[in-house]
């Protein structure tokens, strides 16, 4: 009991001491990890200003492109368009060889009809 009765207030002595030292090193390292994270932040200000600059180059870009394909665009349309009719018309082109091969024969059956017809009537006579 004596003993802590001692050391005690050396040891209150002591860290009273040490606390101005404990303190500016707790101030230093907070003024430290201060500055660090204030050049943290202007490397991600000059990072988003960067990046900021990019998305305004890539949609000056892309409003060139838009303005490159809207030709191309009208072509492909005017294209699909003419296709289109184009297939109508062949296709109405093979309708119209269906209808007069069909046309053909009908008219070779008739030519025999009327050529049975004739020689029917010539054995009548």
């Amino acid at each position: 009991m004596l003993r802590e009765l001692i050391t005690l207030p050396i040891s209150v002595a002591r860290a009273a001491i040490d606390l101005p030292r404990s303190m500016q090193r707790s101030i230093d390292e907070a003024n430290d990890l201060m500055a660090v994270s204030r050049q943290q932040l202007e490397v991600m200000r000059r990072q988003a200003d960067q990046a900021l600059e990019q998305a305004e180059r890539m949609n000056e870009l892309l409003g060139k492109v838009v303005k490159l394909t809207e030709p191309l665009e009208r072509a492909q349309r005017g294209g699909e368009y003419v296709a289109g009719e184009l297939k109508k018309a062949i296709f109405g082109a093979e309708q119209a060889a269906i209808e007069a091969e069909v046309a053909v024969e009908e008219a070779k059956e008739a030519v025999a009809e009327a050529e049975d017809a004739q020689s029917d009537a010539e054995t009548e006579r």
